[in-house]
């Protein structure tokens, strides 16, 4: 019997001398922190061992969310693509589904969010634009009816937990977060759809490439996103 878990499948959508961009499936660490088992598969080793060398990553994404990551093949590549993040030369969108729906098809929230590291008040700033809307006529919680929107996410700014805390605190947490979301929403989501899964999705990321300097987009395939999921939410509003 083999009790190690199988690694998923990593697509590899760009590479180059300098880079390589993947896409990193929900509920896997990019590299080995705290919480990981011994025998967990985590992205970096991954990585490597579909290249054939050593990887370093710039940049991560919680373990929850799924999306577009970029690892560089020399450390010196890694800090300059971390000083690019940390200037605000990468541009990053995200897709989510939230509970209910905004007053406003689109805005921007600039609130403080504490550090976890020592409470101290940090500038955030996040932009967002509705992309779609939808009612699933089910009763969650005490609503006769669940409400849901797809959103268009843009932090311009890199704080903990940044777009799930801000949506949370405006009152529309994001789906199947088990942190800062709602877990009546949760669990109707479970009971109804068998998932638990968050559902946030880093789309698109657009940085100056370290080796020219060339601003450069990737944007991940809809398939590997949200989107099906979207889809049932919407085909379960039409009765399907």
């Amino acid at each position: 019997m083999n009790d190690h878990p199988t690694p998923p499948e990593i697509p590899v959508l760009y590479q180059d001398d300098e880079i390589v961009v993947v896409h990193k499936p929900a509920g896997i660490l990019v590299h080995r922190g705290m919480g990981a088992s011994a025998h967990e598969p985590f992205l970096l080793q991954m990585v490597r061992d579909l290249c054939g060398k050593w990887v370093y990553p710039p940049h991560r994404l919680d373990r929850p969310t799924c999306g577009l990551v970029v690892f560089a093949f020399s450390s010196e590549v890694a800090k300059t693509l971390q000083e690019r993040w940390q200037d605000g030369s990468v541009r990053k969108s995200y897709r989510a589904i939230v509970r209910g729906w905004m007053g406003e098809p689109q805005g921007v929230r600039d609130e403080p969010l504490d550090s976890p590291d020592n409470g101290a008040l940090q500038d955030a700033t996040t932009r967002w634009r509705e992309l779609d809307r939808c009612t699933v006529p089910l009763p969650v919680g005490k609503w006769p009816e669940a409400r849901f929107s797809l959103q268009e996410l843009e932090p311009l700014t890199g704080r903990w937990h940044q777009l799930r805390r801000h949506f949370s605190r405006m009152g529309h947490p994001l789906v199947g977060d088990t942190t800062h979301g709602d877990r009546h929403t949760n669990h109707f989501l479970r009971d109804r759809f068998d998932t638990w899964r968050l559902m946030l999705w880093a789309r698109e990321l657009t940085l100056p490439h370290p080796a020219t300097g060339q601003e450069t987009t990737f944007t991940d395939s809809d398939e590997r996103g949200i989107g099906p999921f979207w889809e049932l939410l919407k085909a379960t509003e039409a009765g399907g």
